[in-house]
């Protein structure tokens, strides 16, 4: 090893950058003042997958050749070199005997050029898996909003209450206080499982008396989360879809792409300019 190379493998350590890659990460997202939640919507993962990445709980995680793609992704889109993080994901992923991805891996032994072709070659896999996956998961949202939806069952006419008896008070109005969260995302209450839930059911949609009725003119990530801290909606939604969460209020929501997204709560239209950061809005509905 020359001494430029041994100068090299240094500087992190001289400069107080974590080597570890899963910490580098964090550090890089941390000084871009991004949440584990403006993360997951960037990359398009779940917060406790972005988490366990950055924890470097590869058991949480699904095989190598996805948790290399995850990485670099991560590394790339907050301009870091990847290189050095997947050496370091390398050496803490279990060998796999006979395995595709290690058998890449150890290419870098054979020769500079077969390790160049290796490498040109694990990321086209990646890639091509990773398209595979979205173009499934779109397939199954649009499946799934597309469902024969079930007709709505008239309400019973009341009776007619006795001349004597006073109408019953109207119930106070619930307080609608959106805001952006002052916590990160990655402190927002998620469900004890790991997997994301099914897209929102079908339903007909009560706009004038929905609390909440979300629409998009084109495609947008959003999850809604309930009082009990239950995912109620987590689905990328297409163009001309529509949305009215379903669960116990209040409800808090996050918009990955909050300019394509049309908000109404209890019928009136809401501003999603005070709410919105780097193109992605939270907010709360009581």
């Amino acid at each position: 090893m020359t001494d430029d190379e041994v100068r090299a493998d240094a500087a992190p350590a001289a400069s107080g950058e974590p080597a570890s890659f899963g910490a580098r990460l964090a550090a890089a997202r941390e000084r871009e003042r991004l949440s584990v939640g403006d993360m997951a919507a960037r990359l398009r993962l779940h917060v406790n997958q972005v988490r366990a990445i950055e924890g470097e709980n590869l058991a949480l995680l699904p095989e190598p050749a996805y948790v290399r793609g995850f990485v670099r992704s991560y590394a790339r889109s907050l301009g870091l070199d990847p290189a050095p993080l997947i050496d370091d994901l390398n050496a803490k992923l279990a060998p796999a005997t006979d395995s595709v991805v290690d058998g890449i891996a150890r290419a870098r032994d054979y020769s500079p050029v077969r390790a160049a072709a290796h490498e040109r070659a694990s990321r086209s896999l990646v890639l091509g898996l990773s398209l595979v996956g979205l173009v499934a998961l779109g397939a199954l949202g649009w499946y799934a909003t597309r469902q024969p939806r079930p007709e709505a069952v008239p309400a019973p006419a009341p009776a007619a209450a006795p001349a004597s008896t006073a109408a019953p008070a109207a119930p106070a109005a619930a307080t609608e206080a959106p805001g952006t969260d002052s916590a990160s995302a990655g402190s927002d209450a998620q469900p004890a499982a790991a997997t994301e839930p099914a897209p929102a059911p079908s339903q007909p949609m009560d706009e004038a008396g929905a609390l909440l009725l979300l629409s998009f003119s084109g495609s947008s990530w959003v999850e809604v989360t309930d009082a009990s801290g239950k995912v109620v909606v987590s689905q990328t939604a297409g163009a001309g879809e529509a949305i009215q969460p379903v669960g116990k209020p209040p409800f808090s929501v996050v918009i990955g792409d909050a300019a394509k997204a049309t908000v109404k709560v209890r019928g009136a239209a809401f501003d999603l300019e005070p709410v919105t950061r780097a193109n992605i809005a939270r907010f709360t509905v009581k």
